[in-house]
């Protein structure tokens, strides 16, 4: 693994290393620093750690979070969060002395749930919480948040919460709606996890298309119905319940928090399909980032719908380093650029090729990790100031 390069002479940098730093996951993370997994789940956490930084990993289950509450603490934390934005179940156990106590023995808590970085935003707005929080949020305000619940984050989000998101377009989105300086930490995947097949196993390959996720923002319905009988088989992995009696297509489970399927056996997925496709709804979220980029990695081309909160337009260009399927829920459009793939098998291994050199030198892990030593060592300087 490719180690992170900083400024290691910098008094930004010298800040950061003299503090513990901690990332809040979700139990079975850790799992991912022993090796043989990609780490872009883990937000630049590993490469931070080989730069020199003092990163560690807690679990929700290390703060009480993993067992969920009665029925009566089910139908209350839901009334409390339906009215305020504020999940009232994982709020009260963070509120108990040893919770507080384990995330004050930090500098700072990394926090990329929306759930964990509401509740941690709380506890700094009342004062019993001592470290800096980075909040990675993904959709946390959507079209139909309620304007109390607004209100109730701009409260919360306050100082001593550096808010970020994965998208330039989803932190212009959420720095309209709050009123505060929002910027973006590029995703990357790990690109010596994602890598291609030899060119001579690419050669044989491709006797499917492959689309996969449980994204709600994945729109399979219009992709079930752009799907035309003379098309190849079409390979859908998800969780979600889909209907359809089309014999070219098969829905496989699949769920990356259950690992029902390994990430070996992603890989392999993707590997062997003739492209990937991404059908995506009319969304400002970033959805289908990662399966988007690891297929890239992977030197697959990648068909996606153009809807608005595409991430990157200055490198997924149509034609170029990937294909755009038109405006979201358009069935006719997506048929339009499967079958520009479709009839010319060698713009997809060209696409492809184009894609994967984008991830190796951008939209990699490394280049997540250095924006992340960024923002902590901007943070970190502001505390010790």
């Amino acid at each position: 693994m490719a180690i992170l390069r900083l400024d290691k002479a910098s008094q930004a940098f010298e800040a950061s290393a003299k503090s513990r730093i901690a990332f809040l996951f979700k139990r079975g993370r850790e799992d991912r620093t022993q090796g043989g997994y990609p780490t872009e789940f883990l937000y630049g956490m590993v490469q931070l750690q080989q730069a020199g930084y003092d990163a560690h990993i807690i679990t929700d289950e290390e703060l009480g979070l993993a067992s969920p509450p009665g029925r009566f603490g089910r139908a209350f934390s839901q009334m409390v969060y339906v009215t305020t934005g504020i999940p009232w179940w994982p709020l009260r156990r963070l509120l108990r002395l040893e919770s507080r106590k384990r995330l004050d023995a930090f500098d700072c808590v990394v926090v990329t749930t929306n759930l964990f970085g509401i509740c941690l935003g709380a506890l700094r707005r009342i004062g019993v919480l001592r470290p800096r929080i980075l909040f990675i949020a993904m959709g946390l305000i959507g079209p139909n948040t309620a304007r109390r619940v607004i209100s109730v984050y701009q409260w919360l989000l306050g100082e001593g919460v550096t808010l970020r998101t994965l998208s330039e377009i989803d932190a212009r989105q959420l720095a309209s709606c709050i009123g505060a300086t929002v910027s973006h930490i590029p995703f990357g995947v790990d690109v010596e996890f994602w890598v291609p097949e030899e060119q001579t196993a690419r050669a044989t390959s491709g006797d499917y298309v492959l689309s996969i996720g449980n994204d709600s923002n994945r729109d399979y319905e219009t992709l079930i119905r752009a799907w035309k009988p003379d098309y190849p088989l079409l390979r859908i992995v998800t969780g979600r319940e889909l209907v359809t009696t089309a014999k070219n297509i098969e829905v496989q489970p699949g769920d990356w928090h259950k690992q029902i399927l390994t990430d070996q056996q992603v890989r392999a997925l993707m590997r062997q399909a003739r492209f990937v496709i991404l059908p995506i709804v009319n969304t400002l979220q970033p959805s289908g980032q990662s399966v988007c980029l690891q297929a890239m990695a992977c030197a697959k081309a990648v068909v996606i719908t153009d809807f608005p909160g595409l991430w990157n337009r200055e490198l997924l260009r149509d034609g170029d380093t990937c294909v755009l399927a038109g405006a979201p829920g358009s069935h006719s459009e997506m048929q339009l650029a499967v079958e520009r793939l479709l009839e010319a098998p060698g713009l997809a291994s060209a696409i492809g090729d184009r894609a994967r050199k984008i991830v190796e030198s951008s939209l990699n892990v490394n280049a997540m990790a250095a924006a992340m030593a960024g923002e902590l060592d901007r943070l970190l300087q502001r505390a010790r100031n």
